[in-house]
C-alpha cells in the first residue's frame, strides 16, 4: 500500500469540492431564474384579450357547424375580415356578416377574444357600417350540407 506524503489527502478534497462548485452553482442560477419568473407581471395561463384572429374564416365555419342561428338556408353571404372595434368599455377583433335565404337577411358580427370567437350577436349599425365585405361562398355551401343531413 502506498503511502501519500501529508496535505496530499487535503489536495485532493479540495478537487472533488471544486468539482461540486459548478453543480452547485447552476442550481443556484436555476433557483434565481424561477425566483425571477415568478415575479413576471403577467399570470402564466395570460391570453392577450387582442390576438388577431389569424383563421377566423374556419373559427366562423366551425362555430357555425355546431350553431347555425337560423341561416341554414342560405344562399348567399358576405364576410369582412377581422377588425379591432370599440366593444363595450374595450376593444375586441370584431367580423361583420352578412347571409341572405330566399326570404330573409342577417347581419351578424363575430366578436373575438384571444383569437377565438367569443359571441356571436346581432350586428349594430355602428359597428358594421364601414365593414369591408368580401365574398363568403364556403358558408351557404357548407349551410346547405347541414340543411340536407337527416334528423
Amino acid at each position: 500500500m502506498r503511502h501519500l506524503p501529508t496535505g496530499h489527502s487535503d489536495t485532493r478534497a479540495r478537487r472533488a469540492g471544486a468539482r461540486r462548485l459548478p453543480t452547485l452553482g447552476a442550481v443556484l442560477v436555476g433557483l434565481a431564474l424561477a425566483h425571477c419568473s415568478a415575479l413576471s407581471t403577467a399570470p402564466p395561463n395570460y391570453v392577450d384579450p387582442n390576438l388577431f384572429p389569424a383563421n377566423y374564416k374556419a373559427s366562423l365555419m366551425t362555430f357555425l357547424g355546431t350553431n347555425p342561428h337560423g341561416m341554414v338556408g342560405a344562399i348567399s353571404a358576405d364576410l369582412s375580415p377581422p377588425v379591432l372595434k370599440p366593444f363595450g368599455t374595450e376593444s375586441r377583433f370584431v367580423a361583420c356578416m352578412r347571409a341572405a335565404g330566399p326570404n330573409w337577411q342577417k347581419q351578424k358580427m363575430a366578436v373575438f377574444y384571444g383569437g377565438e370567437i367569443n359571441q356571436f350577436v346581432d350586428a349594430t349599425e355602428e359597428a358594421c357600417k364601414d365593414a369591408a365585405y368580401a365574398p363568403f361562398p364556403e358558408l351557404p355551401a357548407m349551410l346547405a350540407q347541414l340543411k340536407s343531413k337527416p334528423k
